[in-house]
């Protein structure tokens, strides 16, 4: 069992009621924690592993389904990854059933923001997939991960080697944030 782990902003419109007391996550990656943003006008979803930071990206709508799709999405990301099928299908047996309930990190929760700011600079004047978008969040390099790509992370917690050596990586920055002193 896994549990999504959703912001007030989302379980508003999921009308579900949050379990107080969910049980522990018998996955490797986790406890999920997601929130809603909006994108132009269409809302989407970004949750994101508690223990590796790998993000999935989904349309919000229609709410109800959330969960179901969350877990026939998952598959997809974590096989380009090159997770291998045979992982790939207890990781999903062992999060179903997908437990709702409130966010408990604020850690989690800032890199769910870090990714939406990142999502918000890939789409300025680009036009994007979701599929594309996740990819390359799946590459990039977080803090909490001790400066890994979160795809390694993903792979070093089912007992994989790294995709890249290290030594390969190019350091990407997709948006800078000007400073307001000169």
């Amino acid at each position: 069992m896994a549990v999504l782990r959703c912001t007030a902003k989302l379980l508003k419109p999921l009308k579900v009621t949050p379990e107080a007391d969910p049980p522990a996550p018998a996955n490797r990656l986790g406890d999920w924690s997601a929130n809603v943003v909006r994108y132009g006008r269409k809302p989407f979803v970004i949750a994101v592993a508690e223990h590796s930071r790998l993000a999935l990206l989904l349309p919000a709508a229609p709410y109800a389904t959330l969960p179901e799709r969350f877990l026939e999405d998952l598959p997809f990301l974590l096989g380009y990854l090159h997770i291998p099928e045979a992982m790939i299908e207890a990781e999903i047996a062992d999060m179903a059933p997908l437990h709702v309930a409130k966010t408990n990190s604020r850690s989690v929760l800032a890199s769910i923001n870090q990714y939406d700011f990142m999502i918000s600079c890939y789409l300025d004047g680009e036009s994007w997939t979701t599929v594309d978008l996740m990819k390359r969040m799946a590459e990039e390099i977080s803090k909490p991960n001790d400066y890994q790509p979160v795809g390694d992370v993903v792979r070093a917690r089912f007992g994989l080697e790294p995709m890249i050596a290290p030594a390969m990586r190019a350091e990407s920055a997709p948006c800078r944030v000007r400073s307001a002193r000169p």
